[in-house]
């Protein structure tokens, strides 16, 4: 083989390992993104902005799916990629949705819980990938161990989404009976992130990830009604995937043997 094939050989590599990272920057943008919307609300006093806040989330979470599908299909997946993809996870999924968090309850009664909740969505997300890495050598091929924090994120977001769009001037995630099932249901699944029940990875899977991906995208191409409601949708295939997720794995267990 001569020195020009081999070069051609190295460059189609490093194309292979330098898309699916660019993918996953580009998540982390949009995970930073989410921050500084929320903060940007914050400033200039604008609720609207919490919703594009979470539009960040969602769009980063799409992103976060897509790298690790391209990289699997170029063959371009690297250490470096799924250590980077870890950092991503944290900033877009613990990070930004603690902070969208902080920003809601802003309009609440109570100082202590607006600082406490948020503190305890990163502390989760942090002991959650940092278990994730340690206990979890495929990486959530073979199944997630504990509730993925992409899970809770979406809850967040798509909520906050919704909620700012179809009642504006209500806060009815943070006061009333929506809020105290709303919270209560975010200390459930920052809880079920540190244990050790088994959730099954749909994201590896085209005909699960394409769907998914398309309708997060109309968040962002319908009306801001229209995608209210989808994101509300959306809402309860959080909570159907929460409730189902480790019987659907269990039952998947015999397949996954077999490969």
């Amino acid at each position: 083989m001569t020195k020009d094939h081999l070069q051609k050989l190295r460059t189609l590599a490093n194309w292979r390992r330098i898309v699916p990272t660019l993918v996953t920057l580009s998540a982390l943008f949009f995970g930073f993104a989410s921050i500084l919307s929320t903060l940007e609300s914050m400033r200039l006093g604008v609720p609207a902005l919490l919703a594009r806040s979470a539009q960040y989330i969602m769009l980063a979470l799409i992103l976060d799916g897509l790298d690790g599908n391209l990289a699997r299909w170029l063959k371009g997946s690297t250490d470096f990629g799924a250590e980077l993809d870890t950092f991503v996870d944290f900033s877009a999924f613990g990070a930004a949705p603690a902070v969208l968090m902080y920003a809601l309850l802003l309009h609440g009664p109570s100082p202590f819980w607006r600082t406490i909740l948020p503190s305890a969505i990163v502390f989760s997300g942090a002991l959650r990938l940092s278990k994730f890495r340690l206990k979890d050598p495929l990486r959530g091929q073979g199944g997630f161990i504990g509730l993925p924090i992409t899970v809770n994120s979406s809850w967040i977001a798509l909520s906050a989404f919704a909620a700012q769009v179809l009642y504006p001037d209500d806060h009815i995630l943070v006061t009333g009976p929506v809020s105290l099932v709303f919270q209560f249901l975010i200390l459930v699944m920052i809880s079920l992130q540190l244990s050790n029940l088994r959730y099954p990875k749909p994201s590896n899977k085209v005909k699960y990830f394409a769907p998914a991906a398309l309708v997060v995208l109309l968040l962002w191409i319908l009306s801001d009604t229209y995608a209210a409601w989808i994101a509300s949708i959306l809402v309860l295939g959080c909570l159907v995937y929460v409730l189902t997720g480790p019987m659907i794995h269990k039952r998947s267990a015999p397949k996954r043997v077999e490969r």
